[in-house]
């Protein structure tokens, strides 16, 4: 979780990305930690690591095969490219696959989910809808983007919510480049989108 080496005088620390939401307390004991040794905020930063664990590993196994090449869209190189430019390398942990085709209810869809994420497998599931050749691939990065960011950013309970978005959450998505761009997009083409079947 914590890894630091130091050469020439130069210290280089690598971290999880949990960490990148911690609060103030775990970031000061994290330093203190790396640069010190200090007891005490080892078992601060040992205590965030537990409760953070599900963010670690999967609590249940993925069921079906992955599939990350479509006919139109590789997802394995998107979330490649999106968790070395915006991650660090830091979410190479989460699994990516295309999600299963299914019929619309009734006569069409009035709703559809573009990408979910599973926190107890780790796993990203992309709905097929976008593996068309008329879907910009700056628009499936993004929904692989904002699927990345709730395996990075998890949930936050608000007295007896809970937030999926949080406040984090918000200001990172709005800091992606193309957020406007693949809003606009989305916008504009999900009735086309609605029509997949």
């Amino acid at each position: 979780m914590v890894t630091n080496l130091r050469s020439r005088g130069t210290l280089r620390v690598r971290i999880h990305m949990m960490f990148l939401d911690a609060p103030e307390r775990v970031k000061e004991a994290l330093v203190r930690y790396v640069v010190r040794g200090d007891r005490d905020a080892s078992q601060i930063v040992g205590d965030y690591i537990d409760s953070n664990s599900f963010r670690i590993r999967a609590e249940r196994p993925v069921r079906h095969a992955l599939r990350t090449k479509g006919q139109y869209h590789d997802l394995g190189a998107i979330q490649e490219m999106i968790n070395s430019r915006y991650f660090g390398g830091q979410a190479s942990d989460a699994l990516i696959t295309w999600g299963r085709r299914t019929a619309p209810k009734g006569n069409a869809r009035t709703a559809i989910k573009l990408g979910t994420y599973s926190a107890t497998e780790r796993l990203i599931r992309i709905h097929p809808a976008l593996d068309q050749r008329w879907v910009p691939r700056y628009f499936v990065t993004y929904i692989v983007f904002h699927e990345l960011l709730h395996h990075v950013i998890p949930p936050v309970r608000i007295g007896k919510t809970t937030a999926i978005h949080p406040a984090l959450f918000s200001l990172r998505e709005r800091q992606y480049p193309q957020y406007i761009r693949a809003l606009d997009w989305e916008r504009r083409h999900l009735n086309r989108l609605l029509r997949f079947r």
